[in-house]
């Protein structure tokens, strides 16, 4: 009989067999409980990370209710306007679409400025609705504003989002409520300041255009006071008459001179008085000609001076008129380049927290705890691995 032997049919395990089960069931025990052990860790994980979450979320962390506003800056385009006749088209910024990009970015950068948190805080109890300290500094009060208040440029739509979140939804409104107000102003200063830039190069020529009238003017006025002189060109005329009244007495005398000296008598009783008048006329038709031009004095140098004066005078009076007529028709356009904030939406807070977010904080909760047991069961076989 060998030693496997059969018992009414059945066979009869060796001790080496049994205790070949014996390990098998004990290797399938513990791998059976460390299933459960690592099936329970992660559980825990799992639960313990979304309990915490949203123990967090609800118990912790103070619900936020938001209020949203949107507008856009837009002015006139005279050029489109005019080319669009009466139908007064509307662009963004000073007309081109860089410039509507420029304005709406510009309140975006002020909005999220320091000085935009400091203006609000005249306006509204920032502290307060934040829940900072006021003896906190500006600093943390910043941090905490910049949590609160954002602020979106959309590009495509060229308008501006804000989006005010509160602890509770009469702060929300309040405080989008004064960051618009904030918007608006800030928009209409930056109008004002453009205009007046505009504006500066062509009122300085219009400036420097009325001192030199007036320069010009005040040198014909002395002129004028030095010479005992108003009108130096009726003198010179009335000078330059009587020149040709005295020519014309001349020539009649030396035609009698010439008449009596014909009867060729040396005693003849008009021939002293003849030649008498026309040395006489001739001695007068030289001092005028002198008061005329004969010296610096005369009256043809004088009203060289005064026509120099009078030329620049009118010089600059040609040029006031100009710089007036081009500053009015800067001003005429740039008026009609305004800019303005067009409200799209005005602030309305919501009735429900919109943070914490618990879906949102829920799905968070679950993907961390799939992290953490990620790590910790990779952590575990490099440790098992280790001491194998």
């Amino acid at each position: 009989m060998t030693q496997n032997s059969f018992s009414n049919g059945q066979e009869v395990a060796t001790p080496a067999q049994s205790r070949a089960l014996v390990l098998a069931h004990e290797v399938r025990a513990r791998a059976s409980r460390e299933r459960r052990n690592r099936n329970c860790l992660i559980g825990v994980l799992l639960i313990g990370t979304f309990v915490a979450a949203m123990g967090w979320a609800t118990l912790i962390e103070k619900p936020r209710f938001a209020a949203e506003s949107r507008f856009s800056v837009r002015g006139t385009n005279v050029m489109q306007a005019g080319a669009a006749g009466a139908t007064g088209f509307l662009a963004t910024g000073s007309g081109a679409a860089g410039a509507g990009f420029v304005d709406g970015f510009a309140v975006n950068d002020f909005l999220k400025s320091r000085d935009s948190m400091l203006q609000l805080a005249k306006r509204v109890d920032l502290p307060r609705i934040l829940h900072v300290d006021p003896a906190a500094g500006s600093d943390v009060l910043y941090r905490a504003y910049g949590e609160a208040v954002s602020v979106k440029f959309k590009m495509v739509e060229q308008e501006n989002v804000v989006e005010v979140s509160a602890y509770s939804p009469g702060d929300s409104r309040r405080m989008a409520e004064a960051l618009l107000a904030q918007a608006q102003l800030f928009v209409s200063r930056m109008d004002d300041q453009g205009v007046q830039n505009t504006l500066d190069v062509d009122a300085r020529q219009l400036g420097a255009a009325q001192d030199k009238a007036i320069a010009a003017a005040n040198a014909v006025a002395a002129w004028r006071a030095e010479n005992h002189n108003i009108d130096p060109e009726a003198e010179a005329s009335m000078v330059m008459t009587m020149i040709g009244q005295i020519e014309q007495e001349l020539n009649t005398a030396r035609i009698n001179y010439a008449k009596v000296k014909a009867f060729d008598n040396p005693d003849h009783p008009m021939l002293q008085t003849a030649r008498m008048q026309v040395s006489a006329l001739e001695a007068q038709l030289e001092q005028a000609r002198q008061r005329l031009a004969g010296s610096s004095t005369s009256q043809a140098a004088r009203l060289r001076t005064y026509t120099e004066l009078k030329n620049a005078q009118t010089f600059t009076d040609n040029n006031l008129a100009a710089a007036r007529d081009a500053y009015q028709q800067a001003y005429r356009e740039t008026t009609r380049l305004r800019r303005y904030l067009t409200v799209i939406a005005r602030p309305v807070a919501s009735d429900r927290p919109t943070s914490p977010d618990l879906p949102m904080v829920a799905i968070e909760a679950l993907l961390a705890g799939g992290v953490l047991t990620f790590l910790l069961m990779l952590g575990l076989s490099l440790f098992r691995g280790g001491r194998r």
